[in-house]
């Protein structure tokens, strides 16, 4: 495996990462990895609403910039006492991308005499707990699969900073986020340095460093994550609003009904696209808010076509929720 030797360059806002990793996509022809050297930062997933999930009063207070990555999964925080990661591969399958890279990071760590396992849809545990989380992006010319990597981070500025879903906590039967991450610092005898430099020298094959030429270009791309209207994303307009958390994530739909046709229908949520969610909502356009209506739909696209692990079962009961099937939508 190449990897992208990134040390010169020091430490870098996200958006310079997620800038890398698009333009590495451009031209995939082998495996490729690369450690984040960053400052404290949140990272929102593609379908979240910020407003739902960051603290925004504490973050600004504390000058602590927030991020939207282009693939799904929740909101992170990260301080410059931990790293991230990237692997890029033309591998598209999900679950060979996990088992390629996410084995073969366990086996470094192993090395180290830490016992890792896996958990959930995309968590590396140590001793129970969680230091590293994942999410996956698809695109046509191949596919990325990064992370986070709680080395030190301050967990009481974690906390504080993310607005926490009751329920996600509730369903894995933990009182707080405190009690569901850990740190690997007291684990290992290397320091955050010394630990990603044992890391790119697992993973390398070779080493490649950007030339002056590249990073211009990168830092071109980086200018689209950093544009506001990207970072914040839309508040979408609903007279009806449902959420529910399944097994594969959080699901949360908004439906602007008018005269008893759905203008619009948003979906957010945590969970991790196969294909962009906009294809899915878009068939629900300008059709009646009706049980009817909704399961003609259904009956031609799948849920679970868009959403890994969803069915249409999944949205149906959500709607249902919501009243579709209530006189009181008649009017809207």
């Amino acid at each position: 495996m190449k990897v992208i030797d990134l040390k010169a360059l020091g430490k870098n806002r996200i958006s310079f990462y997620l800038a890398l990793e698009e333009y590495l996509l451009g031209d995939l022809t082998e495996d490729l990895f690369f450690l984040w050297d960053i400052p404290s930062s949140i990272v929102i997933g593609r379908n979240q609403l910020l407003y739902g999930e960051v603290n925004l009063p504490f973050v600004r207070a504390h000058n602590i910039p927030v991020y939207r990555r282009p693939s799904g999964g929740g909101a992170i925080f990260a301080d410059e006492n931990c790293f991230m990661y990237s692997f890029l591969s033309r591998e598209y399958n999900r679950e060979t991308l996990n088992q390629k890279f996410l084995s073969k990071l366990s086996e470094a760590l192993k090395n180290l005499g830490l016992d890792i396992t896996f958990s959930g849809r995309n968590d590396l545990l140590f001793m129970g707990k969680k230091f590293s989380g994942t999410a996956i992006l698809q695109t046509p010319k191949g596919s990325i699969l990064h992370g986070t990597f709680l080395y030190d981070t301050d967990i009481a500025m974690l906390v504080e900073a993310l607005t926490v879903d009751p329920d996600k906590i509730i369903s894995k039967g933990i009182k707080s986020v405190s009690e569901r991450v850990i740190n690997l610092k007291p684990y290992l005898k290397l320091s955050k340095y010394e630990l990603m430099d044992y890391l790119n020298n697992f993973f390398a094959d070779s080493f490649y460093r950007l030339t002056e030429e590249e990073l211009l270009r990168v830092r071109q791309i980086e200018q689209k994550y950093l544009d506001p209207a990207w970072i914040e994303g839309k508040n979408p307009p609903f007279t009806v609003k449902t959420s529910r958390r399944f097994p594969y994530g959080k699901i949360e739909v908004f439906v602007n009904v008018r005269k008893n046709l759905i203008e619009s229908l948003t979906i957010a949520g945590d969970f991790f696209e196969k294909r962009p969610i906009g294809e899915f909502t878009e068939h629900f356009r300008n059709i009646p808010f009706s049980e009817t209506a909704v399961s003609e739909v259904l009956d031609k696209v799948s849920f679970g076509d868009f959403i890994e692990g969803s069915t249409n079962d999944d949205i149906r009961s959500l709607l249902s929720e919501g009243g579709i099937n209530s006189e009181k939508n008649s009017s809207l």
